[in-house]
């Protein structure tokens, strides 16, 4: 059962240099009973914590969002290439992915590639779930979509039927597929994600009292519904989702929570959201638990563009695409593995001693590239917000001591046993970090790439993992 949310935040400075004046240190503390929230979010607090818990009534599930426009190998992945990713998906608790398609019989790409994975599932046999997720296609090609595909092993079933999820839409567009699949005999466990809309009827991502009230009552019809949260900072993707998660509980439907790991979008796109490195992500898997949300969507899996990615493309830790220089947001995914398990099972735990490291390559005040192919330089929308620091996120067995060197500065950190969110500012130079215990060091690490003047990752974040010693 939840009990009250104990919130606290430690903020600690050590005596700075003449040259050091105003750097500021955060410590962030999540223990192993309870939850410290670390920061007030941004209009309503989590008001549950999170004492150790038992097994959750309704099994949960956590999956990705696949864009499947954007494999990892490319459009012509073969099958074993998505093996590949779906292995690696489950190493890390994953049970499926939402398959989003822009298109299916006008664009034949998107059923190729579908069919490779949904190929790929089987040949694994690992139990792997896979579900579309429509984005705005045509009703006939969401019908001729989820029909191909409707008996299939893989595909998820909840309720005796297979899940459909949708990024976008409204009540007369999923009407108009989900009368002709019921007619057929396949009928859907519709979870859409609809945006709300406003008094005179406008579409809107905000979600105040009335319109989420009004979203409600005009879509009734459906099982379940989806928060699409990426963009948007931590706090706010996490106040909105507890929010949304627990009006669409209360009126009896499921809810799959968002989780994502960090915004920066492209062209008429250019936007930024500081998300603190992996502490944004950890409030929203804790919204997820507040909300009593049955489902979490990982947003996303491979959204390259938007930077939203958590799959591993493994070495080297950039990776020269045509979304521009991309770099490794493996330890994001890798971080997760606590609060799956906590959000699965209603248990937390911490297995081993782990460091992860997030940063962006260059302070925010150089220029990024809005415009990949003509190289238009400029800065991205919300890019006061974002924050010259590194972040760190530990996990202790023990208490321990994290060393930090960023640069010419140093930073030192004792802290207990438990989840830690840490940040300091960033120096240029290489980033390297070190755990020690009993005055032996236990876990070590280095950025793969120094911080410099040079925003060649184009307000990107990198993220890295300390090594055992």
């Amino acid at each position: 059962m939840l009990t009250k949310l104990i919130t606290r935040r430690q903020t600690r400075q050590r005596q700075p240099t003449k040259a050091e004046l105003g750097r500021v240190v955060d410590r962030r503390e999540f223990g192993l009973g309870v939850l410290a929230a670390g920061s007030a979010f941004a209009t309503t607090h989590i008001k549950s914590a999170f004492a150790l818990t038992s097994q959750p009534k309704e099994p949960r599930r956590v999956f990705a969002h696949y864009m499947v426009c954007c494999p990892m190998g490319g459009e012509h992945a073969p099958v074993d290439d998505y093996i590949k990713e779906i292995r690696q998906a489950q190493s890390h608790g994953i049970d499926g992915f939402a398959l989003n398609c822009g298109s299916w019989t006008e664009q034949p790409r998107y059923r190729a590639i579908a069919t490779r994975i949904f190929a790929a599932a089987a040949t694994l046999g690992t139990g792997f779930k896979l579900f579309f997720s429509a984005d705005w296609l045509s009703p006939d090609q969401v019908v001729a979509m989820v029909s191909e595909f409707y008996e299939h092993p893989n595909m998820l079933h909840f309720a005796k039927k297979p899940v459909l999820s949708t990024f976008g839409g409204y009540e007369e567009w999923a009407q108009a597929f989900l009368r002709p699949l019921a007619t057929a005999g396949k009928p859907v466990f519709f979870v859409p994600f609809f945006f709300p809309h406003d008094l005179i009827g406008r579409f809107t991502g905000r979600f105040t009292d009335s319109n989420l009230a009004q979203l409600i009552a005009d879509n009734d019809f459906v099982d379940g519904y989806f928060f699409f949260g990426a963009g948007g900072s931590g706090d706010g993707i996490a106040n909105t989702s507890i929010k949304v998660g627990q009006a669409w509980r209360r009126a009896g439907k499921l809810y799959m929570a968002p989780v994502s790991p960090y915004y920066r979008g492209l062209g008429g796109n250019y936007r930024v959201f500081e998300t603190r490195g992996f502490e944004g992500m950890a409030r929203e898997w804790e919204a997820a638990i507040v909300a009593d949300a049955q489902w979490v969507e990982i947003v996303t899996w491979n959204d390259w563009g938007e930077s939203t990615y958590v799959a591993d493309r493994g070495s080297p830790n950039v990776w020269d695409a045509h979304k521009g220089n991309l770099l490794s947001h493996a330890a994001y995914l890798a971080a997760s593995e606590y609060y799956i398990r906590w959000f699965k099972t209603g248990v937390q735990r911490i297995n081993r001693d782990d460091l992860y490291w997030f940063y962006r390559l260059s302070p925010r005040k150089k220029s990024g590239i809005s415009n990949i192919e003509n190289k238009t330089e400029g800065f991205p929308s919300g890019v006061e917000n974002l924050e010259d620091r590194l972040f760190l996120t530990v996990f202790l067995i023990a208490p321990a001591q994290v060393d930090v060197e960023s640069g010419d500065r140093r930073y030192h950190f004792p802290l207990s046993a438990g989840v830690h969110h840490l940040s300091a500012d960033f120096a240029l130079g290489l980033q390297k970090f070190r755990v020690e215990r009993e005055g032996r060091t236990i876990l070590t690490g280095q950025g793969a790439f120094p911080v410099s003047d040079d925003n060649w990752a184009n307000f990107n974040y990198l993220s890295g993992q300390a090594g055992r010693i």
